[in-house]
């Protein structure tokens, strides 16, 4: 016999879903990111040209050697580039001989340039193969140069990679 006061086991429902609900602040926030990610990868702008413009000898101690570089910077972009420091490495005739910073601050509009004093620490060796007259078999006139750098930028733009980095060659007439 069943007893029929017992209930009658009670099938499993199967989860109702949800529906997803994408608001309209939420649709807004995805669009916004993906379109100023792309405005803000490094690859969005062209880098900016850098000219040595002069090279001026400083005072310095008797192992050390120090210049001033006046540099044109040249911002080939629609947007100005914002800055607030400038990181540098010098070579010449393919060897490098110094480096510099500068926490110069300053702003290249866009289509324009801006000058810029960046002073150079220039390294040992290349003072003592002057001092020797071994610098005699480097050639005559003006020096090839090469300047490799970045201009620095906020938190953002260095957590983004965005900073504006450069190389540029030229020649020189380094002051003896």
């Amino acid at each position: 016999m069943t007893d029929s006061t017992a209930p009658a086991p009670q099938q499993a429902q199967p989860a109702k879903r949800k529906p997803l609900r994408f608001s309209a602040a939420s649709c807004l926030a995805a669009a916004t990111s993906l379109t100023t990610g792309c405005a803000l990868t490094p690859w969005a702008a062209s880098a900016p040209t850098v000219y040595l413009m002069s090279v001026e000898r400083l005072p310095g101690e008797p192992l050390e050697r120090r210049f001033d570089l006046q540099l044109r910077i040249q911002n080939p972009n629609p947007k100005p580039i914002a800055f607030n420091g400038m990181t540098l490495t010098l070579d010449l005739n393919n060897r490098t001989v110094g480096s510099g910073v500068t926490a110069a601050s300053g702003l290249v509009p866009a289509h324009g340039e801006t000058l810029l004093k960046v002073s150079v620490s220039v390294s040992a060796p290349f003072e003592t193969l002057q001092m020797l007259g071994l610098t005699d078999k480097l050639p005559r006139g003006d020096l090839p140069y090469t300047l490799k750098g970045r201009l620095t930028g906020g938190t953002l733009e260095r957590a983004l990679g965005t900073e504006a980095t450069f190389v540029s060659t030229g020649s020189v007439r380094w002051p003896r």
